[in-house]
């Protein structure tokens, strides 16, 4: 009996195995999404090096109270930190975990979401609060819903992000990328192992979200433009080609139609 038993041994040996079924579909080396979201991932790295250097938002200084410094430097701390978000879900989303994923999917959004809401309302203590977090800062706190965001930004996401959020908290919700349906009946997968189809419901969020991070990127940090080299200008207009392409292909698509009108907002500055 015990031999039957999952394992962590096992559970790695799955990785491997769902690891080179997903790049052999996604094209690895191919321009396929293996290719093109990291290509992207680098897009921002290498953004944040290009920007023209601001001092950090500081209380003792004048630029304190100057929005557009304070939304760069708050842009930064959430570029820097969300570099490494989408390599997590990507190396997760390679080796079969779908649900964890998704996870982070819903913290990328988010997070992406907010930092949207703060630049539209140009508010400096919308950034204070924000970096502040549930403490607050001089009796307040951050107190905009995130319905209330979303609807402001992205009209119609809202309920698409929520089901991130069932999945990130447990519900049924959580397994339905984690198992499969038939006749009625649920079958629990045993380890990691590779679908092609539900794949999708990361790949497509993966790949629009990092999209729109881009072209935020250039939209606060304009001289990106100015200063970026032959090299990263190429894969600059080669990334952005192949995912603009990709968000005509999500619009065709039933499935995808009504989340499509949704996100496009949150693409679009």
């Amino acid at each position: 009996m015990k031999d039957k038993w999952l394992s962590v041994n096992h559970i790695e040996q799955q990785e491997v195995a769902t690891r080179i079924e997903t790049e052999s579909l996604f094209g690895k080396g191919r321009s396929g999404f293996c290719d093109y979201a990291l290509d992207s991932i680098d897009l921002i790295i290498h953004g944040l090096y290009l920007r023209d250097k601001d001092e950090f938002i500081d209380k003792d200084k004048e630029n304190y109270n100057d929005f557009k410094h304070a939304l760069r430097t708050f842009s930064y701390y959430h570029y820097h930190r969300v570099i490494y978000t989408f390599k997590a879900a990507f190396n997760l989303l390679l080796q079969g975990y779908y649900t964890e994923s998704a996870y982070l999917m819903r913290h990328i959004v988010e997070t992406f979401v907010r930092l949207r809401y703060i630049a539209k309302k140009e508010n400096i203590d919308l950034i204070n609060l924000a970096f502040a977090g549930h403490r607050g800062t001089k009796g307040k706190k951050f107190r905009i819903t995130h319905e209330k965001q979303f609807d402001d930004i992205a009209p119609g996401l809202y309920k698409y992000y929520r089901i991130l959020c069932d999945i990130a908290h447990g519900s049924m919700t959580s397994h339905i990328l984690k198992a499969d349906l038939s006749e009625g009946k649920i079958a629990l997968d045993t380890g990691v192992v590779f679908k092609a189809e539900k794949s999708t419901f990361v790949i497509n969020q993966f790949s629009v979200y990092l999209l729109a991070h881009i072209e935020f990127m250039i939209w606060v940090y304009p001289e990106i433009k100015r200063n970026m080299s032959e090299d990263y200008a190429e894969k600059y207009h080669e990334t952005l080609k192949i995912l603009w392409s990709l968000m005509k292909d999500i619009s065709k698509t039933d499935r995808n139609k009504k989340w499509y009108e949704a996100v496009r907002h949150l693409v679009r500055i």
